[in-house]
């Protein structure tokens, strides 16, 4: 008989870990000691666990991790999916926001699979273009600040900081090239994505480094997961 899934919620934020377990509710430090204490109980589960987490801006890398090493299932889902799927379900409104119990709904109706245990490379690629679409929303918002700018050292000001930040879009598109080129699995995907129509670099890397597990999902899997 096939053992029963059991859906844990982890919203995650930069101080705390509120977790949800059955009607259980609780509440961690986002530490590696409160990491350890939350691993401690799930340890004592004699259940199947599933987890459930929302990237969080990066505050979701050590618990994540942590609960891949100790052999726990774990889905990391984006923000986005989660919010239209709380509206869907007539879970929460627009300022409402998403706790561990909504993850938990998520988990059950979507039934998707584990979050792949990122390699070296694939962390370093997801920093790398974390940072550049970073400095590309900076860009964007400099770009239009300085055409709304009539002082002459304002406007001075502004353009020295669009180059600045030009130069360093183009030394991350260096790196990010450079390391996909240099890792055999990483160059075999990015080739087989810019062979379909419409995917140029840009969208190659930027899959690569949010969708690592794509190779090993079908058509299905891969759409739930992009959403």
């Amino acid at each position: 008989m096939k053992e029963k899934v059991v859906y844990c919620g982890i919203d995650v934020a930069k101080e705390q870990l509120d977790v949800a377990l059955g009607q259980e509710r609780w509440r961690v430090p986002n530490t590696k000691e409160g990491i350890a204490r939350l691993l401690k109980r799930f340890s004592g589960q004699r259940l199947k666990l599933h987890v459930i987490c929302e990237a969080s801006g990066g505050y979701e890398k050590a618990i994540v991790t942590a609960l891949q090493k100790s052999a726990l299932a774990v889905s990391l889902v984006q923000a986005n999916r989660v919010r239209q799927f709380a509206r869907a379900a007539g879970v929460l409104a627009k300022t409402d926001q998403i706790d561990a119990g909504i993850l938990v709904s998520f988990g059950m109706a979507m039934r998707l699979p584990p979050s792949a245990a990122q390699s070296e490379q694939i962390a370093r690629l997801r920093e790398l273009d974390a940072q550049r679409r970073h400095l590309s929303r900076l860009l964007s918002a400099e770009q239009n600040r300085l055409a709304q700018l009539s002082c002459a050292e304002l406007r001075s000001l502004s353009r020295s900081l669009i180059s600045k930040v030009k130069k360093q879009i183009t030394t991350l598109d260096v790196r990010i090239t450079t390391l996909i080129a240099q890792d055999q699995n990483l160059c075999a995907k990015a080739q087989k994505l810019t062979s379909i129509a419409g995917v140029g670099p840009r969208t190659a890397t930027l899959l690569l480094a949010q969708m690592p597990e794509l190779g090993s999902l079908n058509r299905g899997q891969a759409a739930a997961l992009a959403g």
